[in-house]
């Protein structure tokens, strides 16, 4: 278990939430995607005010280094262009997020 987490927090692929969810399933973690990204913004990873920002991290977790921002730009059928910002979870993101499960599992 400790070389899988050395190996996952140094590593450079981030998931996007629902992949950590599936992660987290085969830990025997019983959450899916909705319920993960509703549980973050409750407990204050991610933004969950509406709007432009909504399930973006919050500035306490981009600190604590738990996210990153992938930014894109897609065409729009229109001929404009809007910029689109997807939440991954880094590696260390991954090993905490798994680990703050985990713990709260056992405290049941």
């Amino acid at each position: 278990k400790v070389l899988f987490a050395d190996a996952v927090e140094t590593s450079k692929s981030s998931v996007l939430v629902g992949e950590l969810a599936k992660i987290m399933r085969q830990n025997g973690i019983d959450i899916g995607q909705n319920r993960l990204f509703a549980w973050m913004r409750n407990n204050g990873y991610l933004i969950k005010q509406k709007g432009e920002n909504y399930n973006l991290p919050t500035q306490k977790s981009m600190e604590l280094g738990l996210f990153e921002i992938k930014k894109r730009t897609v065409g729009n059928p229109d001929g404009t262009t809007r910029v689109t910002r997807t939440p991954k979870v880094t590696g260390k993101g991954q090993i905490y997020f798994l680990n703050k499960f985990l713990s709260q599992k056992e405290a049941m």
